[in-house]
């Protein structure tokens, strides 16, 4: 009877800590973030972090104001991921025969920057909760222009040994005009859901190479 007893605590247990797990998981919810103004004054506002970003922007004609006034979901790239991938730019161009001028954000050619800047601003608003629909494949959503398609991802991350029990993340995800995923280039969010006046602004980690990596690259060095 004892040793029946025992085993019955241990289920009772078990499924009681499964529980606390997926009522975490379920009830996990991103700090709250409000900005009081645009998405282009909060990207303004961020000194010394968007530098880069702000530049590019200006650069192509109508896309401050989308920013402005426009409703649209914003990933933003940091400094850090434009130092990245004019790293890796202008080392091809220093390999090839002959070299290539070194290039930066001045003199990349317009049509190309800005079919890349636009796989950052996504049509609408979209917070992580509109993501809860599509756990495990994420959702497409469509570019400001063009009609690219992009991947937005809800990520449950682990905290204090609760299985998805820390922070929510967004995986997005650059398609390649691709229903394979194999073929996808997927960065991180490091915060999100930050509620600008017309903008849900989500924050992209240090370590994206800003415009998806090869095909960016390829596409700037194309001569």
């Amino acid at each position: 009877m004892k040793l029946n007893a025992i085993i019955v605590s241990l289920i009772v247990f078990a499924i009681g800590g499964c529980t606390k797990i997926d009522n975490t998981y379920k009830s996990a919810k991103a700090p709250e973030i409000n900005f009081r103004g645009n998405a282009y004054e909060y990207l303004r506002s961020q000194t010394g972090v968007y530098d880069s970003l702000l530049k590019a922007i200006s650069r192509i004609q109508g896309l401050e104001d989308t920013l402005k006034t426009g409703d649209i979901t914003l990933f933003a790239a940091n400094n850090r991921s434009f130092e990245l991938a004019f790293l890796n730019i202008n080392q091809a161009r220093m390999d090839s025969v002959p070299q290539m001028p070194l290039a930066d954000i001045n003199s990349v050619d317009v049509d190309v920057l800005d079919s890349v800047l636009c796989k950052y601003m996504i049509r609408g608003k979209i917070k992580s909760s509109d993501l809860y629909s599509s756990l495990s494949d994420g959702i497409d959503v469509e570019t400001i222009k063009y009609g690219y398609s992009m991947n937005m991802k809800l990520l449950f991350t682990n905290a204090n040994g609760y299985v998805a029990g820390g922070p929510k993340l967004i995986n997005f995800s650059d398609r390649n005009r691709s229903i394979f995923t194999r073929y996808w280039v997927t960065t991180q969010t490091s915060t999100i859901d930050i509620s600008a006046d017309n903008a849900v602004i989500n924050l992209l980690t240090s370590g994206h190479d800003f415009g998806f990596g090869s095909t960016f690259i390829r596409a700037v060095n194309k001569r």
